[in-house]
């Protein structure tokens, strides 16, 4: 059941990668290979709301995978049609250097030996952390054993740390699996969580060697493969990585829109801002805070570019807005008078700055920082409003998790010692971007 636990998310996947194509049809063999990354989540995520919809309309009547066999044979069709019309010279691989090809293969073998570390994980730990079968597949069991009347996942009931009120991306993708498999195996949520984490390395690859050099790409993919807590984050199941994925891909998108102005970018980019929402209540933050940046990465003529992103984000949000009227209020709702005065309480805020300060301030972070800095290049004005719009999105998202910090109706130490590295995670991937961005590459530093 392994494989087949993988088989299934094929049609979505395709789904994913054709939609990408069909908007944005590039045709650079790298391009391409930044429309594989993104075509992963993007599949998954349009995947989670069509089951999401057959549950308001026909719960257990429909079959999930013959939609997505349908729709994506239909996009395969017009795909196939579009390509016979168009000029096509074939694809044609970059010609590497020995510098290239070393940087390649040192980040392939650190590919091979996270992916042994990441199944070896998972079968000393199958079922994940605490969070997986109190969360996530808890939501998940209820959606598959009784379709009809899945709202009861939403049941005030529930325990608090149950969650009840979270989105349902990774659920929704797990009991429509189960659904198509016949049982409650677990080797679909382990087969997403895969998916979406090496989603996350190719993409850190494929985006780099799109706005950079494969040098710089290679050396990217092996930073993050190695930061303490990625890999074992994937195998942790939550919701953790797939939010991960959905900011890194509307954040790469945007940068590419700062590059070269398709508003298509923008469109998917707004949708990669909506699923992040769809995902986790972290996600809600990022599409609170990401139409910001839309006016720094477009202050001259805003108004049109703040439409595309908004239009791109306007499906998920809906279903966002539509799920949220029938949960319970997430606890910091009802926090009451206490959050005024919480947020008068100057301490906290010095306890907040103190403990995200031991994350922050990591070693690894500080000499990362330092080799940045050193290591600057000359970016181009295109580049930098993409390098000052990424900045932008990590300030911002930070200052919103301090925000929530100081507003938590939960014990403060314990909500600090339980969230903050993970939190911090979320934005690791665009945080590497970003300094990959502004350092020089070793084609040009060793050229």
């Amino acid at each position: 059941m392994t494989i087949s636990s993988f088989f299934i998310f094929i049609p979505s996947i395709l789904l994913g990668i054709l939609t990408i194509h069909l908007v944005w049809p590039e045709r650079h063999p790298l391009t391409l290979l930044l429309k594989l990354s993104l075509g992963v989540g993007l599949g998954l995520g349009i995947s989670s709301i069509l089951y999401f919809l057959i549950l308001q309309v026909a719960p257990g009547r429909i079959s999930i995978m013959g939609i997505q066999i349908i729709l994506a044979t239909i996009l395969l069709i017009s795909t196939a049609i579009r390509e016979r019309n168009q000029k096509w010279n074939g694809v044609y691989l970059p010609r590497l250097s020995g510098l290239q090809w070393g940087l390649a293969c040192t980040a392939l073998i650190a590919f091979v030996i996270s992916i042994l570390t990441f199944f070896n994980t998972m079968v000393s730990r199958p079922q994940g952390e605490y969070d997986a079968w109190s969360i996530w597949n808890r939501a998940a069991r209820f959606i598959y054993r009784d379709p009809e009347n899945w709202q009861a996942t939403l049941s005030p009931d529930i325990a608090a740390l149950g969650h009840a009120d979270y989105p349902l991306l990774v659920p929704l993708n797990v009991a429509w699996g189960w659904e198509t498999l016949g049982g409650e195996t677990l080797k679909v949520p382990m087969a997403q969580s895969a998916l979406f984490t090496l989603a996350i390395i190719l993409l850190m690859f494929s985006s780099l060697a799109v706005t950079r050099t494969i040098g710089q790409a290679s050396l990217a993919s092996v930073v993050l493969m190695a930061s303490s807590g990625f890999i074992l984050n994937g195998t942790n199941l939550t919701a953790d990585i797939p939010l991960m994925f959905f900011i890194f891909a509307s954040v790469v998108l945007m940068y590419l829109f700062s590059l070269n102005r398709n508003s298509t970018l923008l469109v998917l980019s707004g949708f990669m801002a909506g699923l992040a929402g769809w995902t986790k209540n972290e996600g809600l933050l990022f599409m609170a805070i990401s139409p910001i940046a839309v006016i720094i990465v477009s202050p001259k003529k805003m108004s049109l570019p703040f439409l595309y992103y908004l239009a791109g984000m306007a499906i998920p949000l809906a279903i966002i807005l539509y799920f949220k009227s029938m949960t319970p209020p997430n606890d910091l709702i009802n926090s009451g008078n206490s959050l005024i005065e919480k947020v008068k309480d100057v301490s906290r805020y010095w306890v907040i700055l103190k403990s995200l300060s031991t994350v922050i301030l990591d070693a690894h972070v500080i000499v990362f920082t330092i080799y940045t800095v050193i290591m600057q290049s000359h970016p181009n004005h295109s580049s930098k409003q993409g390098i000052y719009t990424v900045a932008t999105l990590l300030i911002l998202q930070l200052l919103g998790y301090y925000a929530i910090y100081v507003i938590t109706p939960n014990d403060l130490a314990w909500q600090l010692v339980t969230t903050q590295n993970r939190l911090i995670m979320h934005i690791i991937p665009p945080g590497l971007f970003l300094c990959f961005n502004i350092a020089a590459d070793p084609e040009t530093i060793f050229s």
